[in-house]
C-alpha cells in the first residue's frame, strides 16, 4: 500500500461527517480530525510521522513537532529512550580541544607544526601556481585569483575528523495501548490522547492545537553528540 493510499483511507476515517446533535448529550462530543483546533497524526513505533495534516511532518520525529506530547508520553512509559552509537561518524574539529599538556610530549611539537604548515601551504601554492602562464599576464591574474579563492575556501569550510558519536532512539512499548492527558502550559491546557491502531506498528494520535506549550518544552531533538572520552 502506498502512502497516498494510506492516507487517503485515513482522511476518510478521520474526518467523516459528523452530524451528530451533541446539545442533550453528557460528556464530550465527538470530535473531527478536519476541525481547526485539534491536530490529528498517524505516528510508527519510533516516533516518526506517517500522516499529518502538515504534509510537511510526514518523515519528522514528532518530538521535534510538539516536545510537550512527547515529553509526556516518555514519561508515562509509552515511549523509552534507547542511545545508539555511530562509531564511524565524522565530527568538527575544534579546534581549542588540543589538551594543553599534549606539547609536554615532545619539545619540538611546536616546531614540527609551524613546518608542517610551511611545507602544506608551499606545495599547495606549486600546485595551483602556473609558472608557464608566468609571461603571460593574464594566466598569471587567473592563477593568483585561482589561489586565493582555494585558500580561502579551505579557510572557510570545516575540518572534519574520525569519531563516536551518540544520538538518541525512541522505542513505543506495545503494553500500552491508550492513554491520555493534559499539560499545563501556562495560561492553557494542551489535551491530548493516542490509541495503538490494532495488528500494526502505528499509533493514532490527536492532540488539541490551540494551545502552544513551546516555552515550557523545547523540542526533542535527535542530533547526535560526540562521545568524549578520558585517557
Amino acid at each position: 500500500m502506498t502512502l497516498d493510499v494510506l492516507e487517503s483511507k485515513f482522511w476518510a476515517i478521520a474526518a467523516q461527517p459528523n452530524d451528530t446533535d451533541c446539545s442533550d448529550v453528557d460528556g464530550v462530543c465527538p470530535l473531527r480530525c478536519d476541525s481547526v483546533d485539534i491536530a490529528c497524526y498517524m505516528i510508527d513505533n519510533n516516533g516518526f510521522v506517517i500522516i499529518s495534516k502538515q504534509r510537511n511532518d510526514a518523515g519528522r520525529f514528532f518530538g521535534e513537532i510538539d516536545g510537550s506530547v512527547m515529553t509526556t508520553l516518555i514519561r508515562m512509559g509509552m515511549f523509552k529512550r534507547v542511545s545508539l552509537f555511530d562509531y564511524q561518524a565524522m565530527c568538527k574539529m575544534n579546534s581549542h580541544s588540543v589538551s594543553s599538556a599534549r606539547p609536554l610530549l615532545s619539545p619540538f611539537y611546536g616546531l614540527a607544526s609551524a613546518l608542517k604548515w610551511f611545507l602544506s601551504n608551499f606545495l599547495l601554492f606549486l600546485l595551483e601556481f602556473n609558472f608557464c602562464g608566468f609571461w603571460h599576464t593574464e594566466h598569471f591574474v587567473d592563477a593568483k585569483a585561482s589561489f586565493s579563492v582555494s585558500s580561502a575556501h579551505k579557510k572557510r569550510g570545516d575540518i572534519l575528523q574520525p569519531c563516536d558519536t551518540e544520538y538518541p532512539s525512541f522505542v513505543y512499548e506495545p503494553s500500552v495501548k491508550e492513554t491520555n492527558s493534559i499539560i499545563k502550559c501556562g495560561r492553557c491546557q494542551k489535551m491530548f490522547v493516542v490509541q495503538q491502531i490494532p495488528d500494526s506498528n502505528l499509533l493514532m494520535l490527536v492532540v488539541q492545537a490551540d494551545c502552544d506549550c513551546s516555552k515550557q518544552y523545547p523540542p526533542i531533538t535527535m542530533e547526535p553528540k560526540e562521545v568524549k572520552y578520558i585517557l
